[in-house]
């Protein structure tokens, strides 16, 4: 009986030492999207309109400022608009075809985009996130553990999508919020790490929107930072913004 006891006495004191339960990947997923304002909130948005500015370059003073705005619509549309020198550019998604108008690198008719430019945008029109209804969308999410990401105690989700490209998030352990996430992906041809650093929440109709946004290549310092300015819920877009305009017809060859 004393045996017994001093076991039953062991595992007490492991039972109250340890975590009374830990956080599954879906409870961790659930409660990510009840900070952000719902899933089935966030579902119920058709279309959306933000505005902002991207910064492009290394360092603030050497950086180039270009005034951008995105639209969304469902299912699946979504188009890019960003002025640089005076130009500008258009990327576009209409939930078939991927198309872009690029001025400043000399192509000023709308084009289809190549095979990586459009997994990147399609990526893109995934307007309420990767993890809001991700099984139905096919897609696989799976605990890493936990970890300390630069200070901020952090769950580590991989992302594994539909189409097999693969996504590190990181969420804090307090707020559940995204503020982290990594991923490799083809560009022009060649493999790039990808992490993106997102902050600065605000409440917009009910839902939390990150307002800002770092995006880095390879491993260096930011590249690209984008500051939101205004978040429109509901915009009145129609879906002739998304569609590839028809490229203006060759003019006849002069009278010899």
């Amino acid at each position: 009986m004393k045996l017994q006891t001093g076991v039953w006495m062991v595992c007490v004191a492991l039972a109250v030492a340890a975590p009374v339960s830990a956080e599954t990947v879906d409870e961790i997923v659930q409660k990510n999207l009840e900070a952000r304002g719902g899933e089935q909130a966030w579902l119920a948005v058709q279309s959306a309109r933000v505005t902002g500015t991207m910064r492009l370059g290394g360092s603030a003073a050497g950086a180039v400022e270009a005034p951008f705005t995105i639209e969304f619509k469902r299912p699946d549309k979504v188009r890019v608009e960003f002025t640089l020198q005076g130009m500008t550019g258009v990327q576009a998604f209409d939930g078939t075809v991927g198309w872009a108008v690029m001025p400043f690198m000399g192509k000023t008719e709308p084009e289809e985009m190549a095979e990586d430019q459009l997994k990147q945008i399609k990526d893109q029109a995934e307007f309420e996130g990767v993890l809001c209804n991700f099984k139905a969308k096919g897609h696989a999410v799976e605990l890493l553990g936990e970890e300390e990401v630069d200070g901020t105690p952090a769950y580590k989700l991989k992302v594994t999508k539909a189409n097999g490209d693969v996504d590190v998030l990181y969420l804090d352990t307090e707020y559940f919020l995204e503020f982290k996430s990594e991923a490799t992906r083809e560009i022009q041809g060649t493999e790039v790490q990808v992490a993106s650093v997102l902050g600065d929440y605000k409440e917009v109709g009910g839902l939390l929107f990150p307002h800002s946004m770092e995006i880095a290549y390879g491993g260096g310092p930011a590249q690209q930072v984008m500051t939101i300015e205004s978040v429109e819920l509901g915009a009145e877009i129609a879906d002739e913004r998304f569609a590839m305009p028809a490229k203006p017809a060759a003019s006849e060859a002069a009278p010899q």
